[in-house]
């Protein structure tokens, strides 16, 4: 007969309880690993269609502001390529910020960044109407087949949309302008 000691059992006690609490600990660890990702994914997936949002409203208001340009009698829409369509709003989108402050805007918001006329003169530089939309996205996102994310922002101008009858791509003196359009561009 095997004599046991009283403090074997509560070593294995104390040992069965260690490990549950192990077991419970990398259970718990686990499982918020797994949280934390799908909460990336969905703000990831939020801001997405956000900028989705903001992208499509900048198209709408570039049809409405062409059609104001047409029914105005003009047909010539090289004053308004370029600008910054966000002051064509009534408000501003959300993560609109206004013009570009530094080079680029603080992640998940939006600015115009004008180009500069080259006039630097004796006090501040100074700055055109025309620029560029950029968008610096928090996470990495895909956004019109392009990736975009913290260092790599997204950007775009206000173009002329035209029929390109001899088929070159470029805009020539005797095609016909059809309105504005959203051009992606190389921040």
């Amino acid at each position: 007969m095997i004599k046991r000691y009283p403090q074997d059992a509560a070593a294995r006690q104390a040992g069965a309880r260690r490990m549950r609490v192990g077991l419970v600990i990398g259970i718990f660890l686990v499982l918020v690993w797994v949280l934390l990702d799908l909460l990336e994914q969905e703000l990831t997936r939020a801001q997405q269609q956000s900028a989705k949002l903001t992208i499509n409203q900048i198209r709408s208001v570039l049809v409405i502001k062409g059609a104001e340009v047409r029914l105005n009698g003009r047909a010539n829409y090289e004053e308004q390529a370029g600008r910054n369509p966000f002051e064509w709003f009534e408000t501003a989108p959300i993560g609109y910020r206004g013009p570009c402050d530094a080079e680029m805007p603080e992640p998940g918001k939006w600015c115009f960044r004008p180009l500069p006329t080259g006039n630097t003169g004796y006090k501040k530089p100074e700055r055109a109407e025309r620029g560029q939309v950029i968008f610096r996205p928090n996470q990495p996102i895909t956004l019109e087949d392009r990736q975009g994310s913290r260092e790599a922002p997204l950007a775009w101008v206000v173009g002329i949309e035209f029929r390109d009858r001899n088929g070159n791509g470029r805009l020539d003196s005797d095609e016909p302008q059809t309105g504005l359009k959203l051009i992606k561009a190389q921040p």
